[in-house]
């Protein structure tokens, strides 16, 4: 039977919470019994008693369902007295909600914190998660992660050094061109920001822009901006500003970081009109040759399949430029995430359940079956037969020594103000030379001043 927590219900909204502070007593004992047990124990087939049941429930979206099948036999074969239990659904947030309240909760969640149910997000702000620290400080685990992957504030979200979610699939984001352009005219993908322009000066020489972005939706630019921040002042403080520390977005480098794309706008580098395009518009015309790159996420190439291009276009992938070359190069990275609510009755059990999701064998499952995979050293061989060579690039990237860019803004309530949207909202001002670097910089640390009481904690 599943252990029994009490709840209320309040109004869902997306960082807010579906859990009342009318339980947090009940909710401290559960997280502190999960969390102060003794040492932990490595589950194996041998500890696994007969008979028992694990109840999964997975966001079926666009990686599918087959997976999850998949690996559930596979466990299952591995462990014979277990019976995996899934259930998948698009709608799982919501199917799952009533679960949650009557205290019936899954032993075993994949659920991205993105998801308008808003459940992910829920039971972090309400401490509802089991702490995952263990799993990931086994040795064979821990050697198998690529870095940046877990000491991140999408899978450590309190900044305590502790592991409530631990990430699934993963998706890149950096700048996409055409290898064939490249290549007939003996240009080399640039490194640095120097590099960048002055490819650009050559691209004017033949009649195309350095640059286009999706400028009607211009949060397509964080795959850009955030990195080139994270490169100019580190993770570290860059965190500083995401979480409205006072003073921390007038840091130089990260005026610098935005600088470069002030510079786009000033040098003439964007391909005319581009502010007013829609994502597809603008994705259309980098396609017919109109500009050399663009920026977007690995799923560009299938969004874009039956649009027209130039002629023998072939898809390139590329991180975005560093000030240095030997800069710690990044690439905007999000991930979905799995974990174990702390009222789980199985939760060794769903341990092990987690922990064989970066296996060998159910990285293969999931490259055959979903053509996704977790963030695991070497994996991205899986998906070379699978998927496209672009797509396979933008994973491939992590095996060369470039590090995840996990970065959010800290979560706010009470306010109407969007953070991440001011942020990008003013690109179009930046774009058109009505607002500059560091008038931009400055507005970030207006807006920090406003939501600082707002921040969730």
């Amino acid at each position: 039977m599943k252990r029994k927590f009490i709840v209320s219900l309040t109004t869902v909204v997306i960082i807010g919470s579906i859990f009342t502070g009318c339980m947090r007593t009940s909710q401290s004992d559960a997280i502190n019994q999960t969390q102060n047990s003794e040492a932990v124990q490595q589950t194996s087939q041998a500890q696994i008693g007969e008979n028992q049941v694990l109840d999964i429930a997975v966001f079926e979206g666009g990686y599918g369902r087959a997976y999850w099948d998949a690996v559930a036999e596979a466990f299952e074969l591995q462990n014979p007295n277990v019976d995996v239990v899934v259930n998948a659904n698009p709608e799982i947030g919501d199917i799952i909600r009533p679960d949650l309240l009557s205290g019936n909760a899954p032993d075993f969640i994949y659920l991205p914190s993105s998801n308008k149910s808003g459940i992910t997000d829920a039971l972090v702000k309400d401490k509802l998660l089991t702490d995952l620290t263990d799993v990931f400080e086994d040795s064979e685990i821990k050697s198998k992660i690529l870095p940046g992957f877990i000491d991140n504030v999408a899978t450590q979200p309190y900044g305590d050094g502790k592991t409530y979610l631990a990430p699934l699939y993963y998706s890149t984001t950096g700048l996409f061109y055409n290898k064939t352009v490249f290549t007939q005219n003996g240009w080399e993908v640039p490194v640095t920001w120097d590099d960048f322009f002055d490819l650009g000066d050559k691209a004017k020489e033949v009649g195309r822009s350095l640059f286009t972005y999706q400028g009607l939706d211009p949060g397509y630019l964080e795959a850009m901006l955030l990195p080139a921040i994270t490169a100019k002042v580190g993770p570290e403080s860059f965190i500083k500003a995401l979480n409205y520390e006072d003073g921390a977005w007038e840091q130089p480098g990260i005026t610098e970081a935005m600088g470069q794309i002030e510079k786009i706008a000033t040098g003439d580098y964007l391909m005319d009109g581009t502010v007013a395009l829609s994502h597809t518009q603008a994705q259309q015309q980098f396609l017919r040759g109109n500009a050399l790159f663009i920026p977007c996420g690995s799923w560009l190439e299938w969004e874009m399949a039956d649009s027209p291009r130039e002629n023998g276009f072939k898809w390139g992938f590329a991180a975005v430029p560093v000030f240095e070359e030997h800069d710690t190069k990044y690439v905007f990275t999000t991930i979905e995430e799995m974990y174990i609510p702390v009222a789980s009755d199985q939760i060794d059990l769903a341990k092990a359940f987690l922990k064989f999701q970066y296996s060998d064998e159910a990285v293969a499952l999931n490259a055959q079956n979903a053509k996704g995979i977790p963030p695991v050293k070497g994996a991205a061989e899986q998906l070379k037969a699978v998927v496209s060579l672009a797509t396979y690039e933008t994973y491939k990237l992590f095996d060369h020594g470039y590090e995840p860019s996990i970065l959010r803004f800290g979560s706010v309530q009470g306010t109407e103000m969007s953070p991440r949207n001011e942020l990008f909202d003013q690109v179009a001002s930046v774009m058109n030379g009505e607002m500059t670097a560091a008038q931009w910089a400055a507005h970030m640390e207006e807006v920090s001043d406003a939501v600082r009481d707002y921040v969730v904690k």
